[in-house]
């Protein structure tokens, strides 16, 4: 019997130290797959074969190629490009023009299949010809109003710079701008062009919507060999770009609402409890057309209660008739049964305390400007708190050269101004047709902060 047990035990030992586990320890790979060779040779001339392969170090995945994955010049029909274990084959090349430098841009489209690393802006070129090109050109896509990178937006070339042409036929190169509004185009003939950077909503890559955002270049662009420089010149392309529609903010409401729901119908009052002196009325809006053209109300300051009335300005919207005493505390009360809507339905008791506050309350901002861009322009200026809320827009007719924010509230601001080129008092996005640009916006590269009582004074160099 023993001896059965120690056979027993001695096989569980053997099966258990023989089990198979995951390896342990070691970094996560992390490196995006590397090229080893491809067929033809990356950068080759004199090509006429119908299929590429492309030889990576690992096993790869394609993520949406048919959308990520541009040919430049284009080629119709399109080739199929599939990944196999470790090769990209480019199947079906047909149709190619003589004497002509290709490239496959497969910006982040390739990826390892076990970590998922991307190769990010890989491209393969090849030539028809006898010689390859190998100029460059580099830039970044800004929203044109807010400054703001735009990402996965079309970037095309033409060397044609008739602008029906460019409205109507495919660009002799393209690609899309990444995550940060930069674009780079590799392999380009030695030619001057233009660019347009294109909103594709209908994937055709041509701008022929009326309803395609766009941004482009008045000025003619000449592509450039690599070298020391191409991060600088990177930095000085800068092209700006508008959806179709224009995204000026609005100035929002200075009084934000909310609302106290009565049991028969609403009255809204202000949800701030600083009524602001300069706006010079305390308001109640109700949410029912009332059926008086005035009605009264008490109102009470410190121990001292007054009779007061509130006059109709519309439908909904009733004024405090009566003087009030800038940093002076306040309590309204308009009684139950006061106001009756169409409805012959009234009101439960309303209360509201607030604050009439004064011009200590508020600091005030004086900008001294000097524009160097444009000697002939107005100026629209635009104040901001941190949270990108739009707090005051200010026109500055032509010559001025100083503009002032009163009233603002103690915080922290940021200013942006537009060159209002044709001083029509608003921001002009660009015109394809016309070949404007969209007008000027820049942002003062300070936050400014503005304490109450006080004025504050800066000075802004307006310039590229």
């Amino acid at each position: 019997m023993n001896r059965i047990l120690l056979v027993f035990f001695i096989s569980c030992l053997i099966f258990s130290c023989a089990k198979i586990v995951t390896p342990s320890g070691g970094a996560k790979d992390s490196i995006p797959p590397v090229m080893l060779k491809s067929k033809p040779e990356a950068n080759s001339t004199n090509f006429s074969g119908k299929e590429i392969e492309i030889v990576f170090d690992e096993f790869i995945v394609l993520d949406n190629p048919t959308q990520r994955i541009l040919i430049s010049p284009q080629i119709t029909p399109a080739p199929e490009i599939m990944a196999d274990l470790k090769t990209i084959k480019i199947k079906g090349i047909d149709s190619l023009r003589e004497n002509t430098t290709y490239i496959i841009d497969f910006a982040d489209a390739i990826k390892d299949y076990n970590e998922g690393n991307r190769l990010n802006g890989f491209s393969f070129a090849f030539s028809t010809g006898e010689n390859i090109d190998t100029m460059w050109y580099e830039g970044r896509v800004l929203e044109a109003f807010n400054l703001t990178p735009i990402a996965n937006k079309f970037v095309l070339l033409y060397s044609n710079f008739d602008t029906s042409y460019m409205r109507t036929k495919t660009s002799d190169y393209l690609t899309r701008t990444d995550s940060n509004g930069v674009f780079r185009f590799r392999n380009l003939a030695e030619k001057d062009y233009k660019l347009l950077v294109l909103d594709d909503k209908n994937q055709n890559k041509i701008y022929d919507l009326p309803n395609e955002g766009i941004g482009f270049s008045t000025k003619v662009l000449k592509p450039y060999l690599a070298d020391s420089t191409v991060n600088e010149k990177l930095l000085r392309q800068i092209f700006y770009y508008s959806d179709f529609v224009e995204k000026v903010e609005e100035i929002p409401n200075t009084k934000p609402q909310k609302t106290i729901t009565d049991s028969l119908f609403s009255i809204s009052k202000y949800e701030k409890d600083t009524v602001d002196y300069y706006n010079n009325a305390y308001q109640i809006v109700f949410k029912d057309t009332l059926t008086k053209e005035n009605f009264s109300a008490l109102l009470i300051e410190n121990s001292d209660t007054l009779q007061v009335e509130f006059s109709k300005k519309n439908d909904t919207l009733y004024s405090l008739d009566a003087d009030l005493k800038t940093a002076t505390q306040y309590e309204i009360i308009i009684e139950k049964n006061t106001v009756f809507n169409t409805l012959k339905q009234s009101n439960r008791e309303f209360k509201h305390k607030f604050y009439y506050s004064s011009e200590q309350d508020y600091g005030a901002l004086t900008l001294n400007f000097k524009d160097s861009i444009s000697f002939d322009a107005c100026h629209i200026f635009y104040l901001y708190n941190l949270a990108g809320n739009l707090v005051r827009e200010e026109q500055v007719e032509k010559g001025e050269e100083k503009i002032s924010f009163k009233n603002l509230k103690e915080g922290a601001y940021k200013v942006k101004i537009a060159i209002d080129e044709n001083c029509n008092k608003t921001w002009d996005k660009a015109n394809f047709e016309l070949q404007q640009e969209s007008e000027k916006v820049l942002i003062y590269n300070k936050v400014i902060a503005v304490r109450r009582g006080w004025e504050i004074e800066e000075e802004w160099i307006i310039s590229q």
